[in-house]
């Protein structure tokens, strides 16, 4: 047992598996719901799997775990672990994981459930950081407050090379599925505010739209942290991923890149072919 703060996190920050233990983190779980069943992301479904699927013409739905599973994740986490708790949420309003979150934690002590403000690699950034500090030592805190200073700086974007999962999910009407197919149309999504919403659209070809969607989310260098970033990916090709890290890395020098692929939540709504750069920015000093 110990009184060090525990970073509980939901399973769609993508961050790889082979980190989990590194960061000494405790996974909550999503579920995917095809037609032939529900699946538990990343333990029973992957994006790879998503993606096979998907490309057959099925339809596959997302969801968060409920509140009661949530309780009992921090139980679990409670049997090993007496100090704080601080479980760091997919963005509020792009799932129901914040408010199942909140309600699990009512009545338990010690138990702080946080918005990200984000998804994917935009989460994995903010959950290094809080891991990191936990592990030197930084208390409750401190933590919150450098997770409420962080959820205003990280980017978290992604392009969509497919607009038939958003369609297929309620995201767009049929007009603009229809329509961004016909001028080969692909729009960029971005987190602000805990919300979800389109920032632009990309023309062209796999590279071309690629090119023109990292010129514009890694304009102004200058005021981009340097330390760590994210490609992440659903289905994407190894050249492919190549291609868009060394784009990357003309516009900045990241010190360290992690390209990784999406879950199955991100892939099932996304489609296959999306990708997006996650970064923070500096602090303003």
């Amino acid at each position: 047992m110990t009184n060090r703060v525990r970073i509980s996190v939901d399973c769609v920050c993508d961050l790889p598996r082979r980190m989990w233990d590194e960061l000494e983190l405790s996974i909550m779980f999503f579920y995917i719901t095809t037609e032939e069943g529900r699946f538990r992301d990343i333990e029973e479904v992957n994006s790879e799997n998503m993606v096979e699927y998907l490309e057959q013409g099925k339809r596959a739905h997302s969801r968060c775990a409920s509140a009661e599973e949530y309780k009992q994740h921090f139980l679990n986490i409670r049997k090993e672990h007496d100090g704080p708790i601080i479980h760091i949420c997919i963005a509020r309003y792009v799932s129901g994981s914040y408010d199942a979150a909140c309600e699990a934690a009512e009545n338990m002590e010690n138990v702080w459930v946080v918005d990200s403000g984000h998804l994917s690699g935009g989460m994995s950034l903010m959950v290094i950081n809080a891991a990191e500090m936990a592990k030197a030592g930084a208390g409750c805190e401190l933590i919150l407050q450098e997770l409420e200073d962080m959820r205003n700086r990280v980017c978290t974007s992604f392009v969509v090379d497919s607009t038939d999962c958003l369609y297929t999910n309620g995201k767009i009407s049929g007009k603009i599925d229809n329509f961004c197919k016909t001028f080969s149309l692909h729009p960029v999504l971005k987190l602000k505010d805990s919300h979800m919403g389109a920032a632009g659209i990309c023309i062209g070809n796999m590279k071309r739209h690629a090119r023109s969607y990292i010129r514009k989310v890694l304009k102004h260098p200058e005021t981009i942290d340097t330390d760590l970033a994210f490609l992440v990916h659903a289905g994407c090709s190894y050249e492919f991923m190549n291609f868009v890290r060394e784009e990357m890395q003309k516009r900045v020098k990241w010190k360290r890149l992690i390209i990784c692929s999406a879950s199955a939540t991100v892939t099932c709504n996304c489609g296959a072919g999306t990708f997006g750069v996650l970064y923070t920015r500096k602090k303003v000093r």
